[in-house]
């Protein structure tokens, strides 16, 4: 198939339940780049080849039910059989599901790391896990992607705003929406461009608001709307940012963090998630349990998003393509750089892994 008309074939697919839904990946993979050091900001810029880190963040939920990719599709968890919110932990070899799925979010993260930072590796290949391995820092924290009780709250019924929903997508989407809309005045204006020009960051993104929505949080609008949802989110993480504590950092043993990671998202599971029986109620209600969940909500993704720039940053520092490219720009913005003209365009990367899956 033609790498064209597997494009289309993602952009037609149905959107499906993610950590966070869209809008949080995105906000954890802008989040990343705005504590990026300069070669960070190289490395991933060549790597994504000048595709937007937020969607490049997306990649692995767009293809993660298609045939070709069926192998990831249990790297987004980890099924932790605890018993919330009596008692909540995490067993590798119990919950990883290493026999029958080949592994989880934990090893996931440990193995597109290494790969990432493989520089011997080719750029698509490293590319290909670079979006993976941005996608599962936002996975493994989510506190319901790291529990298996009623398959990690999906057939657990409850209301949001009156509507009829389960907990798992409460928690991944319509939170996380609700929280964006509310903090732009209950619209989906969600970012001007003088929210959004620190350093030029995202000097491509598009101005365009589109006012005429009804204010529900499970209608965010998407695309260049939901960008700027996310870059204003991630903005107002990293201004209220006043963490100084040091992250985990073990490329030797990357599993090592990630199951910290897993563990402390897990911790939530019992402490808020699940602390009390919910079923039925409406989780809009912000005394009720709303207001509490935000704080846990942003808690996880400003982490997410910090631990994401430290790890690409301490990648980036021994990347033999960042050294490089330091050494030889000559006046032209970082951002812009994507490599020799050998390479494909950018909007044919996420078509050519589809080719790739199917040769």
């Amino acid at each position: 198939m033609h790498p064209i008309n597997l494009l289309f074939t993602l952009v037609l697919l149905p959107s499906i339940a993610s950590a966070w839904g869209s809008l949080g990946h995105r906000t954890v993979a802008y989040l990343a780049s705005m504590y990026f050091s300069t070669p960070a900001t190289i490395m991933t810029n060549h790597l994504l080849n000048g595709q937007d880190i937020s969607e490049a963040a997306l990649f692995p939920d767009k293809v993660r039910h298609m045939p070709q990719f069926a192998w990831s599709a249990a790297w987004h968890y980890i099924d932790a059989r605890d018993d919330p919110p009596r008692y909540c932990g995490i067993n590798m070899t119990r919950d990883c599901g290493q026999d029958e799925s080949g592994g989880c979010v934990v090893t996931a993260i440990a193995n597109h790391t290494l790969r990432v930072a493989n520089d011997s590796l080719s750029r698509f290949d490293r590319g290909q896990s670079l979006r993976f391995m941005m996608h599962f820092f936002g996975d493994v924290h989510q506190p319901l992607h790291t529990e298996a009780e009623a398959r990690g709250g999906n057939d657990y019924a409850v209301l949001f705003e009156g509507k009829a929903t389960n907990l798992h997508s409460v928690w991944d989407t319509l939170i996380p929406n609700k929280l964006s809309l509310e903090a732009n005045g209950g619209v989906s204006r969600c970012g001007r461009a003088s929210d959004r020009d620190s350093d030029n960051r995202r000097d491509n993104a598009n101005d365009n608001i589109n006012d005429d929505n009804n204010g529900d949080s499970a209608n965010i609008v998407q695309n260049d709307d939901e960008m700027l949802a996310a870059w204003s989110w991630a903005l107002r993480l990293y201004n209220d940012n006043d963490n100084k504590e040091d992250e985990c950092l073990n490329l030797d043993d990357p599993t090592q963090c990630a199951l910290q990671w897993a563990t402390e998202a897990n911790t939530y599971v019992c402490s808020y998630v699940l602390a009390k029986d919910v079923h039925g109620q409406d989780l809009a209600v912000g005394e009720y349990y709303y207001d509490g969940a935000v704080t846990v909500v942003n808690d996880m993704v400003g982490k997410a998003g910090r631990r994401l720039a430290a790890w690409i940053n301490f990648i980036a520092a021994s990347d033999s393509i960042s050294s490089s490219s330091s050494e030889s720009k000559s006046g032209s913005d970082s951002g812009s750089g994507s490599g020799s003209g050998s390479s494909p365009p950018t909007d044919e990367i996420e078509s050519l892994f589809l080719l790739q899956a199917q040769e």
